[in-house]
């Protein structure tokens, strides 16, 4: 069994490899999510990493892979999302999986990675069972969320407020909102740049003059966006004016081409949970998160 880095070659049966894994709920893995090479590459820019240092593959003897496993992350970052080990059926029970994770983590410690989290499908038992023997622990809970285009009906939003794509001079007030709504720290110019990347769109509430709410998609897989922020100013929350906007933004990316709509939700957060199934998102998977610190 030859362990080795991704090279480009590979990409199109990782793509279709992980693809097959996703529709399964017994080996399903929050990553990889591929449908396409142009996804797996969309994944790794994002990330402004290279896969050829952060992805490894098995190799079937004849230059097909049989499995992968690797690690996502940000340069200079010490968490890291573990891709875990993702195997044919064909390499089943020979021990593929546990020697790709066990070189999966000995990779992320040359990367001075300090914490590693991966999530999986509740019932992708084998995946959880192999990611414990090595030191993992469970953390908490998502669920995994989709929308097909089938978006629920718009409601009523408060007197005055409006619905409108963001412009350039909206991203002090959306990092505001941002920062009000407590999600993980970011800076005020890595909100400029996720307004002006190209990878990431972004739609605002507005009352007059004032942006009262907004919401961020991952866009670097066209077909499929990912709802990855909502911020509503305090006085009105619980108003429909998240659920207006994810709507609206949502609405917008159908139209450009989009398929299908992504986003992970805690279940302990009922209102959002509600919010999100109004406007069309049903719950596809419930995923176990697990870390481990290295």
């Amino acid at each position: 069994m030859e362990i080795r880095p991704f090279r480009d070659t590979d990409a199109a049966e990782l793509a279709r490899l992980a693809s097959s894994c996703a529709r399964g709920e017994a080996d399903f893995v929050l990553h990889p999510l591929w449908e396409s090479e142009d996804e797996l590459y969309a994944e790794f820019e994002l990330h402004g990493i290279e896969p050829e240092d952060h992805l490894l593959v098995v190799d079937g003897g004849d230059g097909a892979p049989l499995a992968t496993a690797g690690l996502l992350r940000f340069p200079g970052e010490t968490t890291a999302a573990l891709i875990p080990p993702v195997v044919s059926r064909s390499a089943r029970g020979k021990g593929v999986g546990g020697e790709l994770l066990r070189r999966a983590l000995e990779l992320a410690k040359r990367l001075d990675v300090k914490l590693a989290s991966a999530a999986l499908g509740s019932r992708n038992r084998s995946g959880y069972a192999l990611l414990a023997a090595h030191g993992f622990r469970p953390v908490r809970q998502h669920f995994f969320m989709r929308c097909d285009g089938a978006l629920g009906p718009a409601g009523a939003l408060p007197d005055g407020v409006t619905l409108d794509a963001a412009r350039p001079e909206d991203g002090e007030a959306i990092h505001g909102l941002y920062l009000e709504a407590n999600f993980p720290a970011r800076t005020p110019d890595a909100s400029r740049r996720a307004l002006e990347d190209g990878r990431h769109a972004h739609a605002v509430a507005r009352r007059g003059h004032q942006v009262v709410a907004f919401v961020e998609l991952d866009t670097h897989w066209p077909e499929r966006p990912f709802v990855a922020f909502v911020g509503v100013d305090p006085a009105l929350r619980d108003r429909g004016v998240g659920t207006g906007l994810v709507r609206w933004a949502l609405a917008r990316e159908f139209e450009r081409g989009a398929r299908s709509a992504l986003l992970l939700l805690s279940p302990a957060n009922r209102s959002a949970l509600r919010a999100y199934e109004k406007v069309g998102f049903r719950r596809y998977r419930l995923l176990d998160v697990l870390e481990r610190g290295l």
